[in-house]
């Protein structure tokens, strides 16, 4: 493997926009005909099911940890959202979500899409289930999944959508 640099990098257009417009999870062993290349994802398939956030509430972070002493690397993925109002449905599946190992597709507002846990899985590592205070309180869900990878997280290419790559999408009634 080489280490040396391939390019750099010039000042572009100010048109980036943050957050996140949905989050797609799908069992990490039930994904199956994934094709990689070059740090995208351009094929899977399997039933993935949509979370849909509420407004301005989702982040994704991707951490590298370096340890010159030990010669490692790795990164830490990290998707923080927030699901409103809290239910029996919503209990019951995060319950499960909160055992289990996903690989996650996050859908950005300006329409790029990672893939999360591709490799060793991503889990919940924390969240906050909450009644508020008063009226203008959140009533919901503050949920953590995070991974640890050998590499950052994969995109899908630029236009596509998880089915566009052959996932089959899991929508949940109102």
């Amino acid at each position: 493997m080489s280490c040396n640099l391939t390019t750099g990098f010039l000042l572009t257009c100010n048109d980036a926009v943050g957050g996140i417009k949905n989050i797609y999870l799908i069992n990490h062993d039930q994904v199956s005909g994934v094709t990689v290349s070059a740090g995208e994802m351009t094929a899977a398939t399997g039933t993935v099911f949509q979370y849909q956030p509420n407004k301005n509430t989702g982040s994704v972070t991707f951490n590298p940890t370096v340890s010159l002493e030990n010669g490692t690397v790795f990164y830490t993925h990290q998707l923080q959202f927030t699901l409103g109002k809290l239910s029996v449905e919503k209990r019951n599946e995060l319950e499960i979500l909160a055992k289990a190992k996903v690989m996650v597709f996050v859908e950005m507002n300006d329409g790029q899409t990672m893939v999360l846990g591709y490799g060793t899985g991503a889990f919940m590592t924390a969240g906050t289930f909450q009644s508020g205070a008063t009226f203008g309180d959140l009533q919901g869900y503050q949920i953590t999944i995070t991974a640890d990878e050998q590499n950052q997280p994969l995109f899908l290419p630029v236009g596509d959508y998880v089915d566009d790559i052959g996932l089959t999408i899991y929508v949940p009634g109102p």
